[in-house]
């Protein structure tokens, strides 16, 4: 647990990036959608930042090893949030991103599209 986790201002600051990330996993799920599993497609940053306009080429299928789970998010280079995520891989142009234990987990899980 991070000392920022009692904290209620830091709490709800918590939730506002997450709210923010999710966001952006929406717009990029009605992408993907759009098209074909052998294009590919310009990405929404699902950074956490509030109002982040950055985009990220990659194909359908590197989008799909994104999402191979709930808490997994696609950010550009310097975009990711150290204190409720973690980087697991690193690109060139993009980075994924695994949420924290606590809050940012439990906004990512409940809703999640995907989710059975």
């Amino acid at each position: 647990m991070t000392s920022a986790q009692g904290n209620p201002e830091n709490e709800q600051k918590r939730r506002r990036q997450a709210a923010a990330e999710v966001n952006g996993r929406q717009v990029n799920e009605a992408i993907e959608r759009g098209h074909g599993q052998t294009d590919t497609a310009v990405f929404v940053c699902e950074c956490g930042y509030f109002g982040c306009t950055t985009t990220v080429r990659l194909s359908i299928t590197a989008y799909e090893a994104v999402r191979t789970s709930f808490d997994r998010f696609l950010v550009a280079p310097g975009h990711e949030i150290e204190e409720i995520e973690e980087v697991v891989e690193r690109h060139v142009d993009y980075f994924i991103v695994v949420k924290d234990e606590g809050t940012p987990k439990l906004v990512a899980g409940a809703t999640d599209e995907r989710a059975p």
